[in-house]
């Protein structure tokens, strides 16, 4: 909820999760990938059982990863801190790229991390400044070609009449 809602709030969660929504929506992965931000350590939006989770700290911004909730729960595992939202996307975006050229086909993040190791992925993301930039100037420019907002079109007025009230039903041979 963020500070703008819960007094515990350190950040404005809300504002970065639809930057953050904004930047991915309409991404490939090799599975499906849930983010959550939190805008506490109280951790209100489960954002460390998620495949990317940010919390929101006084000092800045706690980044998770490779969670998994459902039947086999995984927490995430810390990746880093980051000090600004313009981090928080840099990394995340980084993330995601590294995650969709890495990951086998159906494999969700948290056997990816399993498998590759969190020293694989820190190496990449956050020790190597330049292929972190690399890792997200790749993302951004695959995203270019699939940025469609899912609900501007339905928010303009497209398929308004979708689910409007079928003709009374009559039986021909009912009416004289």
């Amino acid at each position: 909820m963020g500070k703008e809602w819960c007094r515990f709030g350190t950040q404005d969660s809300t504002g970065l999760g639809i930057k953050l929504e904004q930047v991915t929506w309409g991404s490939w992965h090799p599975h499906k990938v849930k983010l959550a931000v939190s805008g506490c350590p109280r951790n209100c939006a489960e954002a460390t059982i998620k495949d990317l989770g940010v919390v929101c700290v006084e000092s800045g911004y706690e980044l998770h990863v490779g969670g998994n909730g459902g039947i086999k729960i995984r927490a995430t595992d810390f990746l880093c801190k980051v000090n600004t939202e313009q981090e928080v996307v840099e990394h995340c975006c980084a993330y995601l790229q590294l995650y969709r050229e890495e990951a086998r086909y159906l494999e969700r993040t948290a056997p990816w991390i399993e498998r590759v190791g969190l020293t694989h992925v820190r190496e990449r993301i956050v020790e190597d400044a330049a292929g972190r930039k690399a890792l997200c100037t790749r993302f951004l420019e695959s995203q270019k070609y699939s940025q469609t907002d899912p609900w501007a079109e339905r928010a303009a007025g497209k398929q308004a009449d979708e689910y409007l009230p079928l003709e009374p039903a009559t039986r021909p041979e009912l009416v004289s």
